[in-house]
């Protein structure tokens, strides 16, 4: 009776596909940490925003006029840059739970 070997190609494309799948791998977490590190910067900027926009609101408040006018448009501009960080903060965010969901499978 004859038992059944691999042949010399079958080692040969296991290798191979285990190769690919661990360099995919690496890629998924490579990914993961970039995103990682956007989410961060996008704190970091996003703080910024707020805490400027806040001081020249605290600002404008000792002032009259156009100069109040002018800090007070500056504070609210800030304010929208602050928004829309929070809302690419958000969406990163999920990227993050998705991709580390997807790594976990």
């Amino acid at each position: 009776m004859m038992c059944h070997q691999p042949g010399p190609g079958t080692v040969s494309t296991s290798i191979k596909r285990e190769g690919r799948r661990s360099r995919k791998r690496k890629a998924e977490e490579d990914h993961l940490e970039e995103l990682k590190r956007r989410k961060k910067s996008i704190l970091e900027v996003s703080e910024g925003l707020a805490r400027d926009a806040d001081r020249f609101a605290e600002e404008a408040e000792g002032k009259a006029g156009s100069k109040m006018a002018m800090l007070i448009s500056k504070s609210n501009l800030l304010r929208r840059g602050f928004k829309e960080k929070l809302g690419e903060l958000e969406i990163i965010e999920k990227e993050i739970v998705a991709k580390g969901a997807e790594l976990r499978k």
